[in-house]
């Protein structure tokens, strides 16, 4: 972090104690709420239901756009339609996946039997890490239209994240818990792809995606962690492949990207509008 803050220096705007709050407050939605519940939480489902959960942020985030003013809807145009109609094939997707098993179409050696009990633990766990993730999206869009240092955000997030996890984690988990196990270098690994790349190189594309398109556009992509759990849980683990995981999957999938292709609609209108306005035309009645 202070080689990040010490390089942007000179193009970010000066630090203030509304910045450290906002950042904070960042830190405390994204890190320590979002992604250590959705880390627990695997220790109650599966991957594949969490990533159905982590799908519905785009839903989500676009419900809280509209009640912040930071999305507009007009109800029978195309592109309204292609928003809405997202929105129902994203959720009945979601609720097919997870209510509806159907028959196995690819068998599996291993068995994932889970009791009643964690499985709601483990929904509450994703639930509230989806609502606060949700309105990370929301708070980011707002933060960076007064501190546009995306790089320099990230960083103070990341690092206040870092120190209210860890002080959540000293009186939650067992001293035993932060011993690190050096077989074969897989934890090693997994900290640091989740440090670099989860936390630090994923984060900051975000932030600047949230800057550039917006809130609901960048949460729209979320749906890939659907094929991606699905084929590594299914191919790599071992795990059993039923036809209302696919059938869910899939309608989540084209619901999501439908309301991408809204939004692109959108963005493309409003370059119109603004060259329009730029370059007025040569002959006027």
């Amino acid at each position: 972090m202070p080689g990040v803050v010490l390089g942007c220096r000179n193009e970010r705007p000066p630090l203030s104690f509304k910045i450290l709050c906002y950042a904070f407050l960042l830190g405390l939605l994204q890190i320590t709420l979002c992604q250590l519940l959705m880390t627990i939480a695997l220790q109650f489902v599966s991957s594949s239901y969490e990533s159905i959960g982590i799908n519905l942020v785009p839903s989500v985030v676009f419900v809280m756009a509209l009640f912040f003013r930071q999305e507009k809807l007009k109800f029978w145009s195309i592109n309204g339609q292609g928003k809405i109609w997202g929105l129902v094939l994203s959720a009945a997707g979601a609720l097919v996946l997870v209510l509806w098993e159907g028959p196995v179409l690819l068998t599996s050696r291993l068995s994932n039997i889970q009791a009643i009990s964690d499985g709601v633990i483990g929904l509450i766990m994703i639930v509230v890490g989806v609502l606060a993730t949700s309105f990370w999206n929301i708070m980011v869009k707002h933060v960076t239209q007064f501190y546009p240092a995306e790089l320099s955000l990230s960083a103070m997030m990341s690092f206040f994240g870092t120190i209210q996890t860890a002080i959540v984690t000293v009186f939650v988990i067992s001293w035993s818990s932060w011993e690190l196990k050096w077989d074969g270098g897989l934890v090693l690994v997994t900290i640091l792809l989740g440090g670099i790349v989860v936390t630090g190189l994923s984060y900051y594309v975000m932030t600047w995606s949230i800057k550039k398109n917006g809130p609901v556009f960048t949460s729209a992509f979320n749906p890939l962690l659907v094929v991606f759990s699905f084929l590594l849980q299914t191919f790599v683990l071992g795990d059993s492949a039923h036809l209302g995981s696919i059938v869910g999957a899939v309608s989540v999938i084209f619901g999501l990207y439908l309301i991408l292709w809204a939004k692109a609609n959108d963005m493309e209108k409003k370059e119109i509008v603004a060259d329009d306005s730029v370059y007025p035309p040569l002959i006027q009645a």
